[in-house]
């Protein structure tokens, strides 16, 4: 004896998708608070590097990786949330890959690390291409459904905005300041002037 599946009713179909429709924006709004949580922990990163606060170097690389690894998710999430445009999630996923490379140069830049300039070369075209699109595309469609233009306008422009005030203090204030309290620790540490320091056991040579 088979079974064949029951075929659904059309009001039985609406309901199916009105529910994956709201689980699926109950896991967005869930997403973009995650999201400015990362966003609110570079703020207290770059905050505790510019006053030589111990771990700030920590919380900010930490704070940008995990921000890194969502805008990831959403290059993906993108094609899942936008289905009415293709070429609209086209863009919600290019533009989250250009924050994600601008949010790797961020991090280079502030940490001194060495090849940050060849990163801002390759992050910034990128970066201002999506971003004008972006810009261009909701000043053109103002009437979107409302849960897109907020999800365009609080997953991608904000962060778009952030990440460019984030560049602008990297350049007006000089990134060297934000890693001179650091440079000083390492400077007075023993480590760097007694190679016999690295022997010690004793905690004896950081005494003097």
């Amino acid at each position: 004896m088979t079974f064949e599946p029951r075929p659904l009713h059309q009001n039985e179909s609406r309901s199916l998708a009105e529910s994956v429709s709201y689980r699926l924006s109950s896991f967005i709004r869930s997403f973009t608070r995650v999201l400015y949580v990362g966003l609110g922990m570079a703020v207290v990163g770059v905050v505790m590097k510019f006053l030589g606060i111990a771990a700030g170097s920590f919380v900010f690389v930490f704070a940008m990786a995990v921000l890194m690894l969502l805008f990831l998710v959403q290059v993906g999430l993108s094609f899942f949330y936008i289905v009415s445009s293709v070429r609209l999630a086209l863009l919600g996923s290019v533009s989250s890959l250009a924050l994600v490379l601008a949010l790797l140069a961020l991090i280079f830049r502030y940490q001194l690390w060495y090849g940050w300039q060849l990163l801002f070369f390759v992050a910034a075209p990128l970066y201002l291409l999506a971003g004008v699109l972006l810009f261009l595309y909701l000043r053109r469609f103002r009437q979107l459904h409302e849960p897109l233009r907020k999800f365009l306008y609080r997953n991608l422009l904000i962060p778009f905005g952030f990440l460019l005030v984030l560049g602008l203090v990297s350049f007006l204030v000089r990134a060297e300041e934000f890693n001179i309290a650091e440079d000083d620790v390492l400077r007075e540490s023993p480590l760097e002037t007694h190679p016999e320091a690295a022997d010690d056991t004793t905690g004896m040579w950081r005494a003097y």
